[in-house]
């Protein structure tokens, strides 16, 4: 049961309680293995992975992600009282800012920076963004694989607020731009299924429902 990729989706729970217990090379290995599976645009695979484990470098990341977090969240933050699961997600997210660098991984998922074709030769000024579409489904394979091997992880984002610390820190090359920051360890706690909304509620056939309707809405 536990190999079904059903069960895993619905129980693939972001883990923000981690245990600062080594986690073995190995099974880093067939995570990373697992996320170059995925499908990326002409399997050019525009990605490049950095495992950190040193105590220094992930003590100034947690530093500056801790801070980060606080002030991202400063204007939703719930009252004392409110103990609705959406408050006690944010106070442990919040939390995990200030634990993360006691994470023992911390999986940096870069990006090679190409214009999305949208994007017109000549409104193409400074770096392009990372290629996304290429790499978000090998963070998603990435986080299955976590799931699959009983290890805890979530997609983080907020490192946004300072990469170019990042990109320093890590010397990263112009080219590249972070996707997304993974903490992996062993979970503390147990994964369980996922509070999400039935996809009969946020689907159409043919087309988009009641598009009238909302485009009357609109100032």
């Amino acid at each position: 049961m536990e190999r079904d990729v059903f069960h895993i989706m619905e129980t693939m729970r972001p883990m923000r309680r981690i245990s600062s217990e080594d986690v073995p090379q190995e099974l880093i290995d067939r995570v990373l293995t697992a996320g170059g599976w995925a499908p990326s645009g002409l399997r050019t695979q525009p990605y490049r992975f950095i495992v950190v484990r040193d105590v220094q470098t992930r003590e100034k990341f947690g530093a500056s992600y801790g801070v980060a977090i606080k002030k991202a969240f400063a204007k939703i933050l719930p009252d004392e009282d409110d103990t609705s699961s959406d408050a006690r997600n944010l106070r442990r997210a919040i939390a995990f800012g200030e634990e993360i660098q006691n994470v023992p991984v911390l999986l940096f998922v870069c990006g090679k920076r190409d214009w999305p074709f949208g994007v017109k030769d000549d409104e193409r000024v400074g770096l392009a963004p990372p290629s996304y579409g290429s790499v978000y489904p090998c963070i998603q394979n990435i986080l299955l694989a976590c799931r699959a091997l009983g290890l805890g992880a979530s997609l983080t984002s907020i490192h946004q607020v300072f990469e170019e610390e990042c990109v320093e820190l890590l010397e990263i090359p112009e080219t590249f731009g972070i996707v997304a920051v993974i903490p992996i360890g062993y979970p503390i706690g147990k994964f369980g299924p996922v509070g999400r909304r039935p996809a009969s509620e946020h689907t159409f056939f043919e087309r988009w429902e009641g598009a009238e309707t909302e485009q009357a809405q609109k100032p």
